[in-house]
């Protein structure tokens, strides 16, 4: 049995994933538990779990997998609460956008029982209506574990990921939040700092009616959960600050660089190429996941 702890839209989109009827696979069963009741029945109503438990430590205590899926800041506190519950060989695992602060708590509680997740996959729309089956298909889903965690639990995690249609990547808990910075962390910021700058703007009533695909567009990320992002910048800061510091001197460059034409068109050149090759790229490995 799967337990799942926090049943938003990361939480209920891996309990349908887990319950998508394969042939000759019934799946797992998986119990859930969320703060909010109503948010426990909506995930019963919608067959993304089996069985709503009356504590996250009543969720672990019928499960051999165990996924934490709440609010970073909240994680800790979870650990806590169902450590003493914990199946013998049970393993844990997270979803948090940050690793290095997660994966502390979880040795100091959990011990080698854990090992950190974070699937690359989600929306600026959040909750458990949001949640579908089809969330991870093909999504890069980033498992971190330490010299420590036993090579069993590796295992199982994996396999867990590969259920819910994810790829895994693996990497170090330090080297995840210097990379999570800059791809994920860095463009919610920058897209917040648009919205600032423009709406904050004194015309800004006089140009809104200006603002059109490219703005919603580079804005758009500026909609997501401001409190998950409060957590995320809390627990990253160290991670996040350089890179918001490189990305205000390349503001500044260029800026300064607005007076040389052909360096402007040379860097636009440059900057569209990345982005194409990019998404080539991934485009690529996507279809090699499916």
């Amino acid at each position: 049995m799967v337990a799942i702890i926090g049943l938003g839209l990361i939480g209920g989109s891996l309990g349908l994933a887990l319950k998508r009827p394969t042939p000759g696979d019934a799946g797992p069963m998986v119990v859930g538990w969320d703060q909010d009741r109503r948010t426990g029945d909506r995930a019963l109503q919608r067959d993304a779990i089996d069985a709503l438990a009356a504590d996250a430590a009543d969720a672990a205590a019928r499960a051999d997998a165990v996924v934490v899926a709440v609010p970073v800041l909240a994680v800790r506190e979870i650990f806590e609460q169902i450590a003493p519950a914990l199946r013998p060989g049970a393993f844990v695992t997270d979803v948090a956008s940050t690793k290095v602060e997660v994966c502390a708590w979880a040795a100091a509680s959990l011990g080698n029982a854990f090992i950190g997740g974070h699937p690359m996959a989600g929306s600026e729309r959040g909750g458990i209506d949001q949640a579908r089956s089809d969330l991870f298909d093909g999504a890069t889903y980033c498992l971190t574990p330490e010299l420590s965690t036993p090579a069993h639990v590796l295992q199982r995690a994996t396999r867990f990921v590969q259920d819910v249609g994810a790829r895994v990547v693996t990497m170090s808990p330090m080297a995840h939040d210097r990379a999570v910075a800059a791809v994920s962390h860095l463009p919610f910021l920058l897209s917040t700092s648009l919205v600032d700058i423009a709406m904050s703007d004194p015309e800004w009533e006089a140009f809104r009616m200006l603002a059109a695909t490219g703005f919603r567009d580079v804005s758009r990320l500026a909609s997501g959960d401001p409190r998950m992002h409060h957590d995320i910048c809390v627990t990253n800061a160290d991670a996040i600050r350089p890179w918001l510091l490189r990305a205000a001197r390349s503001l500044e460059a260029l800026a300064a660089m607005l007076d040389d034409g052909d360096a402007v068109l040379q860097l636009f050149e440059r900057a569209k190429h990345d982005r194409d090759a990019f998404l080539e790229e991934t485009g690529r490995l996507s279809n090699m996941g499916e």
